[in-house]
């Protein structure tokens, strides 16, 4: 059952004060633990009844009530403050948020109008408290995994963190996020990010398709050529209200540089690229890092990540990568064809069907690395050298 949301009802006016009292009585979750009528008061009901916003009459007197409002800022900064007043002019409306209303609702008051300011009230506290984590992840060439490693991440974190969590597909052309899952979204990015779309959070909400109770997606589009349709900037507000509905935001990435990885990147907190220990799936991660760091991205929120290792035959190791690159390989998965293979066949993570799968659980491991935000990885500081990698490295290109 649902915990009754508790309100102050701050009142100096006897006269407007029994309609709002009966209107907070009517709307459903709302339980008033105190009516104070002075500042003093509403210091003791904040301390002691733990409210969990307070309603402010402005009436009769605007500007003395906005007074208080004002104390009140300074006393509870994170308290949600809606202020009721009988004077709806754009003035006073203005005034009421300046001073630090959170909502403003006329008077008489509306149960409708009322309980939708409860309502942002309540989102906004949940979210202003959200830490979301946006992680991007782009492959250094077709065929390395990063779209299975990226659904899987969005899976596990959204396990390890017990957080919701989105998966959004910006690869608009060729991306295969709702194969994985073997679903079709009723809406893609296209639907969302289309010039002139009036973008809010309601829309992305609805908008988003449920794979789980905690791991939602948003798809490309169905049809290639719609990916045309779809505007950089509104990527950029999409991705903004993303971050205040979920705690985590994995974003599947093209390669290359375009304005979708520009808006996905400009904010992330992390980018992981994910390679293969062959020549050009490393030279291609190269070239992937050196354009992130030419983007103004930090180089500490810049990781490599190697898919398929297989330590019996590759000439490559991954100390050779780390040598070449200078700092320590984020995280290594196994090679597990059967499994993985079986996964993606299904359109299922690999925890559903194989939990103990040595890929899954390099994958989970690597969820819960992320999520542990008092965990600093230092750069390796160790030199590059021209070992085996590096004779490779310099090795000329030849067409075949």
């Amino acid at each position: 059952m649902q915990r009754p949301i508790r309100v102050c009802f701050y009142n100096t006016d006897n006269t407007t004060g029994e309609q709002i009292r009966r209107a907070l009585r009517d709307t459903p979750h709302l339980q008033v633990v105190a009516e104070p009528s002075d500042p003093d008061a509403l210091r003791h009901y904040i301390d002691e009844a733990q409210a969990d916003m307070v309603l402010m009459n402005l009436d009769p007197d605007v500007d003395q009530v906005l007074e208080t409002v004002g104390f009140l800022v300074r006393l509870a900064p994170e308290m949600g403050i809606i202020g009721v007043s009988q004077r709806t002019d754009p003035q006073t409306i203005i005034k009421a948020m300046r001073a630090g209303c959170t909502q403003f609702v006329c008077s008489p008051i509306e149960i409708g109008d009322l309980n939708n300011a409860v309502d942002r009230i309540t989102a906004t506290r949940i979210t202003s408290s959200l830490r979301s984590r946006r992680v991007c992840v782009v492959g250094s060439a077709g065929g390395v995994g990063a779209t299975t490693i990226a659904c899987n991440l969005a899976s596990e974190l959204a396990q390890v963190t017990d957080r919701p969590s989105a998966l959004v597909e910006l690869n608009l052309e060729f991306g295969d996020v709702a194969c994985a899952f073997d679903c079709e979204p009723a809406y893609s990015v296209a639907d969302l990010c289309t010039d002139g779309a009036d973008l809010d959070r309601t829309i992305v909400e609805a908008a988003m398709h449920k794979v789980s109770a905690k791991l939602h997606l948003l798809a490309r589009p169905q049809r290639m050529e719609d990916a045309h349709r779809v505007a950089p900037e509104l990527v950029g507000r999409l991705l903004g209200l993303l971050a205040e509905i979920y705690a985590n935001v994995i974003l599947d990435l093209p390669r290359g540089f375009n304005f979708f990885n520009a808006a996905a990147v400009d904010r992330a907190d992390l980018i992981l690229i994910i390679a293969q220990l062959s020549v050009p799936s490393i030279r291609n991660a190269q070239r992937i890092h050196e354009l992130f760091l030419q983007m103004n991205t930090a180089e500490e929120k810049v990781e490599l990540v190697l898919n398929r290792c297989k330590a019996d035959f590759e000439r490559i190791t991954a100390s050779d990568v780390e040598r070449q690159f200078g700092r320590r390989i984020f995280a290594k998965i196994p090679n597990d064809y059967r499994r993985v293979g079986a996964s993606l066949d299904l359109g299922q993570p690999i925890l559903t069907d194989s939990p103990k799968s040595p890929a899954r659980l390099a994958i989970h491991e690597m969820a819960r690395k992320i999520a542990n935000e008092s965990e600093s990885d230092e750069p390796a500081s160790a030199q590059r050298k021209k070992g085996l990698l590096g004779r490779l490295w310099g090795r000329k290109q030849t067409v075949g």
